[in-house]
């Protein structure tokens, strides 16, 4: 990572005497004094004012070398308090801060930039008013939090955070398509997957722009964003309908770019697994530069990943040896970003977002099997932002965004490929500002409505297997942020108290209008406190592949699905399809939370939410495990026993394809069921739980401290339909897990830097074999050693070891049901073993 500290005292690495630091410095200390020094701190850039600050108010001062070198600071002469000297430095600056003890200060970015070349206030995710503090919670993933993790991928970060879950589209999620088709991974596609109620249930945005879908299950493919060009990464874990519309039942997650770079990066790192297979290529070229009259921004990125197969791990020995537990990628990746200001009133924002991967699949069934997919996909924005007034702001936005997946396959010389295209552009015009003077103070109002145009393409127009699909959506949406009780510095117990407001109307071409309210509010009772409560509707859309895609039949061994008969060659059906009489899903949450940052110990940050989601009409294949689809009395209103042979006949007439997997030809009398299995309104979700996180950095001699800890406890319950019971599915096999939880910290002086990171998911249940066995917990250890040779122009070597201890996944039984000698639950584990690697960075 960069040289983030400048000015440090060098030490000992004694891990004692760290501790014994970090113990004494739980309390709060001061430093301000109110002692009077002598300044003569010239027009500089910050980071050599923050130098001179040091040696002249004789304090030790760390700080973020890569951003202070950027702000310009005007000349600072006379005699004043430190804090006064440090306050007037500060103010031009995006740095705040940390930590602060009698010989030491530690500074850090703001966690909500306002330094970036940006023409306005920040907007954070979750609101549209400029300014705004959301009722919702955000989880906030900085630049440094991705630097000290090690990551070298986007998807890496997203999935190892407590609120999201594994499954869905995603590399190395093998043999979970048993208890959900979307829960696998067909292309090597990264997706956002929050509570784990499915990639197409959050709503992602790449600098508050839509991202259009991916391949059939329509999630949005993040792996295409060079990790280099990301500023910060904003989770608001809570239904946002009201504000951006469907999909965002979930939550959205919103990744934001680097707006106040200057200077070049070239990073170069590899890394492999201990037990073989898996290696990671990585070479990435990022350039920026920033003023008052705009930025630029560009990351060239190219990763390849090659395979791991079966019989290169002893844990899936059992498995066909051909098979690719990870599949090999090859991806490159080219982001580009521009800001211009036209004039005082007018700025001119720009980004696009180039890339196309490439990988192959070799699955259990067949030696003979290889299949490739190629991925060509773009994301572009232009916004022009124009300051009507000193009140009113106003936001021309145009987006194009799309994703191709070209699909070839080979089995015994038998050539077969597909192609699915997925598309959308729209533009949409937001105005905010002030719309009334009150006396509690102002009331904030933003309006905007857009158009968009949804288009999904199966095939190619020459080909019986065509499809291709298109929608229209129209919208408009009003947010009023209202001050209840004017704000106060000296008023005990209500400092302010402010209700947001925010409605959104859609109107679909093919499924009918849905309008969703959401109310929040935010009370301040002290400096240290802010409480929080939202409340509110969101819906999503059936995709285009629940609705429009063709009717399939499976033809598989009986035994595969649960049967448990006297006659072992039996067969049965399983039915699949889209369903144009799909409504949208619907859903109601609330949230009730609560931040704290004690104004004496500003480092340390407290966070806690509950969370509640009732999901309603929701869009599912009904049988979440069809491996125990005939045993489990629960999927009866689903399975149809002994039918007859005209009734089969009648079944395969509607099919638009029919596979046979019984390795025989079809026989009539050999079918002991069909199980129904084809997209409808059937079931019912409730999500609740509660978030908590903690973030605190210690200032020692010996360096600095940060710390930090994030756990979610979630409770997922599925009712299929009315006449069956509810059905538990977090803490389930192929599920979400009931804990999840990320903790650690890293050790910085001078050049130096440590980080330490243990990662925790709760044990399961497989119920996918009767009786139901407990599958073990998984803690996994991630360490990262850094080293910064000069100031801002110089090298940074890192090395970095994912799950340190190798430990491996805990063993499940019913995945061997699907994938022979498959004993571990993909969407919750990981076969990669450990991983380290080595990064190199030049920094210009």
């Amino acid at each position: 990572m960069k040289k983030k500290i400048y000015g440090a005292l060098k030490c000992s690495t004694s891990s004692a005497a760290i501790t014994v630091s970090l113990a004494l410095l739980l309390a709060p200390a001061a430093w301000a004094d109110g002692k009077v020094f002598s300044f003569n701190i010239p027009a500089e850039n910050a980071a050599k004012a923050l130098n001179d600050f040091s040696l002249q108010g004789d304090i030790q001062i760390l700080f973020p070398y890569d951003v202070a070198v950027v702000a310009q600071v005007p000349a600072l002469k006379g005699s004043f308090s430190r804090d006064d000297a440090l306050a007037h430095i500060l103010a031009t600056t995006n740095l705040e801060i940390a930590s602060e003890t009698p010989t030491a200060i530690a500074l850090r970015v703001r966690e909500s930039p306002s330094a970036e070349a940006t023409p306005t206030e920040v907007i954070v995710t979750g609101t549209h008013i400029r300014g705004a503090n959301p009722t919702s919670p955000v989880h906030t993933v900085t630049r440094k939090d991705i630097e000290q993790s090690g990551y070298s991928q986007i998807g890496d970060v997203i999935h190892s955070l407590p609120e999201n879950f594994g499954g869905g589209q995603n590399p190395g999620v093998i043999g979970a398509s048993a208890s959900n088709l979307a829960n696998d991974n067909y292309t090597n596609a990264a997706t956002i997957n929050l509570r784990g109620l499915g990639t197409d249930a959050t709503l992602v945005l790449l600098n508050g722009h839509r991202m259009s879908a991916d391949y059939f299950f329509q999630g949005a493919d993040i792996s295409g964003i060079p990790l280099a060009a990301v500023q910060r990464i904003e989770i608001v874990p809570d239904g946002a309908s009201a504000l951006y519309g469907s999909d965002a039942v979930a939550g959205v997650a919103n990744i934001i770019t680097r707006r106040n770079y200057s200077g070049a990066e070239l990073t170069g790192s590899i890394g492999t697994t201990a037990q073989g297979g898996g290696t990671l290529k990585n070479i990435s070229l990022v350039g920026g530069g920033a003023s008052d009259r705009g930025y630029w921004l560009a990351n060239l990125e190219y990763a390849s990943q090659s395979e791991i197969r079966a019989d290169q791990r002893q844990f899936t020995a059992d498995t066909p040896g051909y098979t690719t537990l990870l599949n090999p990628q090859e991806r490159t990746s080219l982001f580009l970003g521009a800001g211009l200001r036209l004039n005082p009133r007018a700025f001119l924002t720009w980004d696009a977002l180039l890339n196309q991967r490439y990988t192959k699949t070799r699955p259990y069934f067949s030696d003979t099997y290889v299949g490739t997919t190629r991925t060509p996909a773009y994301n572009t924005a232009l916004s022009l932002d124009y300051d009507m007034t000193s009140d009113w702001k106003l936001r021309a936005t145009a987006v194009a965004s799309g994703s191709r997946n070209k699909a070839r396959s080979i089995d015994s010389g038998v050539v077969a490929s597909t192609q699915l295209q997925n598309d959308m552009q729209y533009i949409e015009l937001t105005a905010d500002g002030v719309g009334a003077r009150l006396p509690t103070g102002d009331l904030k109002l933003a309006f905007g409505s857009g158009y968009r145009e949804d288009h999904f393409v199966v095939g190619t127009p020459s080909k019986s297997n065509y499809q291709k699909s298109q929608r229209s959506v129209t919208y408009a949406y009003a947010e009023a942020l209202v001050p209840l009780v004017s704000p106060s510095e000296t008023r005990v117990g209500l400092k302010a108290l402010e209700l947001s407001l925010s409605a959104r109307a859609e109107n679909y071409s093919d499924f009918g209008s849905s309008t969703n309210p959401k109310i929040g509010l935010r009370y301040v009772p002290t400096d240290s406190l802010t409480a929080r409560a939202s409340w509110g509707t969101s819906f999503k859309a059936p995709s285009f592949y629940q609705a429009y895609q063709k009717s399939e039949i499976y033809l598989f061994p009986a035994a595969i699905l649960g049967y448990a008969g006297p006659n072992p060659d039996a067969a049965a059906m399983w039915v699949l399809g889209g369903n144009p009489d799909l409504k949208p899903e619907t859903s109601t949450s609330w949230t009730l939370g609560a931040d704290y940052s004690p104004a004496n110990l500003k480092s340390l940050k407290l966070s806690a939410t509950y969370f509640n989601i009732d999901y309603t009409g929701r869009v599912v294949q009904p049988v979440p495990d069809v491996s125990v689809a005939f045993s489990n009395p629960n999927y009866a209103p689903f399975v149809e026993l002994n039918p007859s042979a005209v009734r089969q006949s009648n079944v395969l007439a509607a099919a638009d394809e029919v596979y046979n997997y019984t390795g025989v030809d079809y026989d009539p009398s050999s079918v002991v069921g069909i199980l129904n299995d084809a997209y409808q309104n059937a079931s019912a979700q409730t999500v609740s739980g509660i978030d908590v996180s903690y973030r605190q950095t210690f200032t020692l001699r010996t360096g600095m401290i940060s710390a930090f800890a994030n756990a979610t406890w979630l409770r997922l319950n599925q009712q299929t339909i009315e006449t069956v019971p509810n059905v538990r599915l977090s803490g389930t096999i192929f599920n979400a897990p009931d804990r999840k939880a990320r903790a650690g910290l890293t050790w910085q002086n001078g050049g130096l830097s440590w980080t330490g990171v243990a990662n925790y998911i709760s044990g399961e249940t497989d119920t996918g074999v009767i009786p139901n066995v407990e599958i073990a917990s998984w803690t996994t250890l991630d360490t990262t050693l850094s080293y910064q040779f000069g100031e801002r122009r110089g090298y940074r070597i890192s090395l970095t070891a994912s799950n340190l201890l190798d430990k491996a996944p805990p063993r499940a039984v019913s995945p061997a049901i699907s994938v022979p000698g498959l004993y571990f639950d993909s969407t919750n584990s990981s076969i990669l073993g450990r991983f380290v690697s080595l990064a190199l960075t030049k920094v210009w």
